[in-house]
């Protein structure tokens, strides 16, 4: 009965554990990072507007750097105009240039391709 009792405490221990990193790998990557992984996401201002990633359209401008336009819907509230606004979801907050496009506001991203050395 000890080793039972014994055995039963140890792998609950460890499954608790185990239970935080395993929340922390099925997170998604940030945002300018890898804004794919984002789509469908709802992102809240400061001014409380809600705002959806309706699409994201990669430009490759050379071999090492990369531009992508973040296109977002107005789900909720009026979005003011173009400026940088601090757009939050979840656990993350981001800030961005939003600028008016066809669909709705558009922040255009440039990142760096990363080189292993």
């Amino acid at each position: 009965m000890k080793r039972r009792h014994f055995m039963l405490c140890t792998s609950a221990a460890a499954l608790a554990a185990a239970a935080p990193l395993g929340a922390i790998a099925a997170r998604r990557p940030a945002l300018l990072d890898d804004p794919r992984a984002w789509l469908g996401a709802e992102f809240v201002s400061a001014d409380g507007v809600r705002l959806r990633l309706a699409d994201v359209v990669g430009v490759r401008v050379d071999r090492d750097t990369v531009q992508a336009n973040l296109v977002f819907q107005t789900v909720e509230g009026e979005w003011p105009g173009e400026g940088s606004y601090a757009l939050r979801c979840g656990g993350t907050e981001e800030s961005l240039y939003l600028q008016p496009g066809q669909d709705g506001p558009v922040a255009c991203i440039n990142r760096l391709r990363h080189v292993r050395v």
